[in-house]
C-alpha cells in the first residue's frame, strides 16, 4: 500500500510541471516589454499659387491623415515660412520667431486613427535682399515645409513642402540697366581712339 501510494504521489508531481509551466507562460509574456505600434502619418502642405511676389499674402493648408490603427497622442506639426517673410500668422498654432527667415509656426493635436486633421496659417512676404536667407538656395522661389513630429521624436514622421515663383528682384533689374551702361562705356574706350583717328585722317585728305 505503501509503494503504490509513493508511486501515485510521484505521478501526480510529474504532471503538476507541465501545468505550472504552462500557466507561468502568459504570465512571462504579459510582463515583457511590448513593442509601441508603428506610426504611419502624412503631411500635405499647399497655398494654392505656383507664383507669387513681395506685399502678398500667402495662405497655406497644412493636412495631416493618420493612417494608423492607432491614436497619436501630442503630435507636434511644424511649419517653416519662406524665407522673405515678414509677418505669419495661424489659426490654433504659436507663431515664433522674428525677421526675415525665421518665421515657423507650431500646432500640438491628437491625431485619432485613420483622422484627417487640418491646420491653417498665413504668411505676408516681403522683398528679398540680397543677403536673405534661402530654402532654395540659387532659386528665386518662395519655400515652405510642414513636418509632423511624434513621441518627442526630433527626427520627423512625415514632411512635406510647397515651392512658389518668385519675379526677379528690382535690385536685380537696376543691375541689368547699369550693365548695360558699363558695356556702353567699355566699346566705346575701346573704339573711341580709332575713331579720333579716322576723323583727323578725314581733315587731312580735305586740307590736303
Amino acid at each position: 500500500m505503501r509503494t503504490t501510494a509513493v508511486r501515485a504521489l510521484r505521478t501526480a508531481a510529474v504532471c503538476a510541471l507541465p501545468c505550472t509551466a504552462a500557466l507561468a507562460a502568459p504570465s512571462a509574456a504579459a510582463l515583457a516589454p511590448q513593442a509601441p505600434p508603428a506610426v504611419s502619418v502624412t503631411v500635405e502642405v499647399t497655398d494654392g499659387a505656383d507664383d507669387t511676389e513681395a506685399g502678398r499674402r500667402l495662405d497655406y493648408r497644412i493636412t495631416v491623415h493618420n493612417l494608423g490603427a492607432e491614436a497619436v497622442h501630442g503630435a507636434r506639426i511644424e511649419q517653416r515660412m519662406p524665407a522673405t517673410t515678414t509677418s505669419a500668422t495661424a489659426s490654433r498654432g504659436l507663431v515664433q520667431g522674428h525677421g526675415m527667415g525665421r518665421q515657423t509656426v507650431t500646432w500640438r493635436s491628437d491625431l485619432p486613427a485613420h483622422d484627417v486633421q487640418v491646420f491653417t496659417a498665413s504668411a505676408v512676404l516681403g522683398d528679398r535682399p540680397g543677403s536673405a536667407p534661402s530654402a532654395a538656395p540659387g532659386t528665386l522661389r518662395a519655400a515652405a515645409t510642414a513636418c509632423v513630429y511624434v513621441d518627442g521624436n526630433y527626427a520627423p514622421a512625415a514632411c512635406s513642402g510647397d515651392v512658389d515663383d518668385l519675379p526677379e528682384s528690382r535690385a536685380d533689374a537696376g543691375g541689368g540697366h547699369w550693365g548695360w551702361w558699363a558695356a556702353a562705356a567699355a566699346v566705346a574706350a575701346l573704339l573711341g581712339p580709332g575713331v579720333v583717328r579716322a576723323v583727323r585722317r578725314a581733315r587731312g585728305v580735305r586740307r590736303a
